[in-house]
């Protein structure tokens, strides 16, 4: 059979048709060959695009930076051209495990893997979520993030919540800052906060509940800056607002802080971002450090990395959520994740900043009522708009480069 006659085929494949079978029956029928990358730095992320000899191409976002991205996908390109694209599993632990002369890069790898499933999905048939055995739901909830220029002004926290409940799409969850009560720069190692700067962070919040009302979920922001004093503190200064959960309030790696953070805390407790594959989440889960994780698909190691994250994750009855700081194909990544496994919780989205990342796709999803609705086309589900994608770049960033 030709490829392109095998391509027909298998596009015409029953839903019913799982990958396993597609990879059994079909072994070598498709090869890798090429790569292209586009940096979109504004996101800080670089879409990947990988090429097969079928003529279809998968794409990812990977959570490094275009120099980032040429340089590591250089190291793996070997791996990769003239193989199986659908040997997913196996390219997974070739990439993932390298350790000489260098260790691997989990979230450069992650938009290669994204592609894959992408590729899958398109060469299948299938949505991805389908190929991960789902989809366990239809509608997958959102929340965006954004604060008032004041959070100690209750006018100025009025007015935007008003901003806020009036967005058409219906955003009722959003997380705020810790450090902006405080003038502090976020994501910067802090010195202790002093009682005043906690108070600040209480009337704050109070601020952003009363403004909202008992309806929203509001998640406390932190990036990894407090020490563990200083973590306790904020914990028990949001504790009145009934936050959704207390996010990264302690440096990103694990450590019997978190454990003392725990035990003084009564707000839920989440981490996760900045972790990688199940090793980095494993200690806070064995530990019962975390209420729930939150694993970006774009740095964990991508989809693949995701599915293990979660089937650790549901080993301990903790519920996943997403996070998701990039563009269009992290957005639906995420959410394919999301249908595929039981206990999700909610994923973030960039949708409720000024510049819109649905326009990224000639065929954006519906979101609605706080919440995305599953796709159902083949792979991802989208193609990418140019023009879209160039609101996100910098003039210096290239269109798609063909790694040499």
């Amino acid at each position: 059979m030709l490829r392109r006659d095998w391509l027909r085929a298998a596009l015409a494949l029953p839903l019913a048709a799982p990958l396993a079978r597609l990879t059994a029956a079909d072994r070598g029928k498709v090869k890798i060959t090429g790569i292209h990358i586009k940096p979109v730095s504004r996101l800080s992320h670089t879409l990947i695009r990988i090429d097969t000899d079928a003529g279809v191409s998968g794409f990812g976002e990977s959570g490094v930076n275009g120099d980032m991205a040429r340089a590591w996908l250089m190291r793996y390109k070997p791996l990769l051209i003239g193989e199986d694209p659908l040997a997913i599993e196996r390219h997974f632990h070739r990439m993932s495990t390298m350790m000489h002369p260098y260790m691997a890069s989990i979230p450069a790898l992650s938009g290669i893997d994204m592609a894959l499933w992408d590729l899958a999905g398109k060469l299948s048939g299938h949505p991805v979520h389908t190929l991960l055995g789902g989809p366990f739901r239809e509608r997958i909830p959102l929340f965006i993030n954004s604060e008032p220029s004041n959070l100690l002004d209750r006018a100025v926290v009025s007015e935007w919540a008003a901003q806020i409940r009036a967005h058409p799409q219906g955003f009722r969850a959003v997380k705020v800052n810790t450090t902006a009560p405080i003038g502090k720069t976020m994501a910067v190692y802090s010195t202790s906060l002093t009682v005043p700067e906690l108070n600040k962070i209480r009337s704050g919040f109070e601020n952003v509940r009363a403004a909202l009302g008992a309806d929203f979920e509001i998640m406390a922001h932190c990036h990894n800056e407090y020490d563990l004093p200083s973590a306790i503190g904020v914990a028990r200064a949001v504790e009145p607002i009934s936050p959704k959960w207390l996010e990264d309030a302690l440096p990103v790696s694990f450590s019997e802080s978190w454990v003392s953070l725990k035990r003084e805390s009564r707000v839920p407790l989440l981490t996760g971002e900045k972790l990688e594959l199940p090793q980095g989440f494993y200690p806070f889960l064995k530990n019962q450090v975390v209420d729930f994780i939150n694993p970006d698909i774009a740095f964990c190691g991508g989809i693949t990395g995701a599915r293990k994250i979660a089937t650790l994750a549901a080993l301990y009855r903790i519920p996943v959520a997403t996070h998701n700081v990039g563009g269009i194909l992290l957005t639906m990544a995420s959410a394919h994740f999301a249908a595929s496994i039981h206990d999700f919780l909610i994923t973030e989205t960039r949708l409720g900043g000024k510049v819109d990342i649905l326009f990224m796709a000639a065929n954006p999803p519906v979101v609605e009522r706080s919440a995305i609705q599953l796709t159902h086309t083949p792979g991802l589900g989208v193609e990418l708009n140019d023009e879209g994608v160039k609101a996100w770049q910098m003039p210096e960033d290239s269109g798609w480069v063909a790694l040499a």
